[in-house]
């Protein structure tokens, strides 16, 4: 046992008070000060192994001591976690993670869905009622931020953790959400936060909001916004943390799998960012880079100095999400000497601000709880050529077809009044109000769809949405299906495709399935109220918001539909 793990150890022992009472004995647990989510945008399970989180610590190919390695050895793993419900997407992952519940009950279906009743494609965590908020103070007529500052929780229809612990303190705590994607902040921080904090990159490279959470941003946030860390990043560039014999695991620098930025004629070590700005949206090339991640690192710890958060007896909450991750991920996949390298970098980042918060809230008084919004599938063509089954699907060809179909059969509608009004998120969306004016029962056309989808190449399966619960009790794709269905927000007909096939491009990968790479990923906890252990017991993504609830000792999100985790929160030396 290392020094920081039997420090830990006697800290986690101190952090309780045994009551008097001999039967039913039970830890009191103090509540820790601070409390910190950290979603990995596009994590899959298998980096943890693939990466070192278990194993020889001294080869640099590895994770080092205080990162995902510190959470492994002094804190809880959860060894199968999964999203139990599809779509996997970036909106509903970070909306399940805080609400401990599925897009069935807390309403973000997608990234963008189609809405039925406004009639029109709608993102997550836009809203036209509010304004970007910036350095520049409230950009009242949209002309400085534009659409970028429109965001607000509005859409998430179930409180988050914070929510809740901002009733349960009467508004004492604390509780904030950064991402570099405006829906990896919004959506964790909730409704009642006291701010959510998004990357805008182009011509500034600074954090914005929205004035749902105020009409100017905190001043710690905009002195952090004026030491222009966006463009001391940019001059750093990206090159390998390590020789070239370190990424031996992972597939050459120039390979066919792998997408280029802009302007970059092939996707190789070293990145000059600022060569690629003009290109690739200025600030924006950051998302994509290390130092997206740095930056998240960096204004979490200036929250936690401005904002003095775990400084009292009340809990605060600070929700982060690391986006970089994701844009690695779509651009050159998991097996990319980049996707290594973004890891590497970003466990160093994780050590970096576990031990601030050591120095800063005090070992033992913060915990911290980790996972990530979905996984992502193995590049097709890559694991095609090894003789694996894999391949690309193109839902918009089979949409034609069957239109062309459904018109020759039902017959020939106006052209602004087609049978099928679009196909979004694996979903087909019928026309109800053509299927009304026909008097054709809607049940019996999503039936009839379904049938004439699920021979096309790539599909697992089609089936009527009307249908999927009967099924959900045998068959546990068509469950998750279920659990990520919401009416209005979600179409008639499922489309499934065979694992390991993509709607994507032949470079990088993308997720969304129903299948374990994108469902399966890690669930970790450090800290206050946490024992060291692991658990092999299948555990959801559900179940994150309540066993943090109880460690935290509020009420429930109230749309929570899943449990606490029992391994984590039974074990005897918590």
């Amino acid at each position: 046992m290392n020094i920081r793990l039997l420090t830990a150890c006697l800290l986690v022992a101190g952090c309780t008070v045994q009551t008097d009472v001999r039967i039913h004995t039970q830890d009191i647990q103090a509540r820790p000060k601070l409390v910190v989510g950290i979603t990995v945008d596009q994590m899959r399970a298998d980096y943890l192994t693939r990466f070192g989180a278990w194993g020889d610590v001294d080869s640099p190919a590895t994770f080092g001591e205080g990162g995902f390695r510190r959470m492994v050895e002094e804190g809880f793993a959860c060894r199968d976690h999964h999203f139990g419900y599809a779509p996997t997407y970036t909106g509903p992952g970070h909306a399940s993670i805080y609400t401990g519940t599925t897009p069935a009950v807390h309403g973000i279906v997608g990234n963008n869905w189609y809405d039925r009743a406004a009639k029109e494609s709608v993102y997550c965590a836009s809203d036209t009622s509010v304004r970007g908020v910036s350095n520049d103070g409230l950009d009242g007529d949209g002309s400085v931020l534009g659409g970028s500052g429109q965001m607000s929780p509005a859409r998430l229809l179930s409180t988050t953790l914070g929510d809740e612990l901002k009733v349960a303190t009467g508004g004492a705590a604390k509780v904030f959400g950064m991402s570099m994607k405006d829906r990896g902040a919004i959506l964790p921080a909730g409704h009642a936060a006291d701010g959510a904090f998004w990357f805008y990159g182009k011509d500034r490279g600074q954090f914005i909001s929205s004035n749902h959470y105020g009409d100017a941003l905190p001043t710690w946030l905009q002195d952090f916004n004026g030491e222009g860390r966006a463009q001391a990043l940019m001059d750093e560039g990206w090159s390998k943390l390590h020789p070239d014999n370190v990424y031996t695991q992972c597939l050459p620098d120039n390979n066919p799998y792998e997408g280029a930025f802009k302007g970059e004629l092939k996707p190789t070590f070293p990145y000059d960012l600022n060569a690629l700005a003009e290109e690739n949206g200025g600030f924006d090339v950051l998302k994509g880079t290390p130092g997206g991640n740095t930056l998240i690192v960096d204004v979490a710890l200036a929250a936690v100095k401005g904002a003095e958060l775990g400084q009292d007896d009340v809990t605060d909450l600070l929700a982060l999400s690391f986006s970089a991750t994701d844009y690695v991920g779509h651009r050159v996949g998991p097996h990319a000497q980049e996707t290594m390298d973004m890891y590497l970098r970003l466990d160093a980042e994780l050590a970096r601000l576990f031990d601030a918060l050591d120095d800063l809230v005090g070992p033992g008084a913060w915990t911290v709880f980790l996972s990530a919004d979905h996984g992502g599938a193995n590049v097709p063509s890559h694991v095609a050529s090894l003789g694996m089954p894999a391949d690309y699907w193109k839902p918009g060809n089979l949409m034609d077809e069957v239109e062309v179909l459904l018109q020759d059969c039902f017959g020939f509608t106006p052209r602004d009044q087609p049978w099928i009004l679009r196909q979004s998120n694996d979903q087909v969306f019928l026309n109800h109000d053509l299927l009304h004016q026909r008097g054709m029962d809607r049940n019996a056309m999503a039936r009839f769809v379904a049938e004439r989808c699920a021979p096309h190449p790539g599909l697992s399966k089609a089936i009527a949405a009307c249908d999927a619960p009967a099924l959900a009790a045998t068959d546990p794709v068509v469950e998750r299906l279920v659990r990520g269905h919401r009416p209005g927000h979600s179409g008639d007909v499922f489309l499934v495709p065979q694992p390991g096939w993509i709607d994507y491009g032949r470079t990088g990968t993308t997720h969304g399935s129903a299948f374990a790479h994108d469902t399966h990923v890690p669930a970790l906890f450090l800290g206050c109220g946490v024992p060291n252990g692991e658990t092999f017991n299948t555990t959801y993504i559900r179940d994150l918001a309540p066993t943090v609830a109880q460690i935290m000792q509020t009420p429930y999100p109230n749309g929570t539909t899943g449990t606490p985790i029992s391994d984590l929160l039974n074990t005897p030396d918590r």
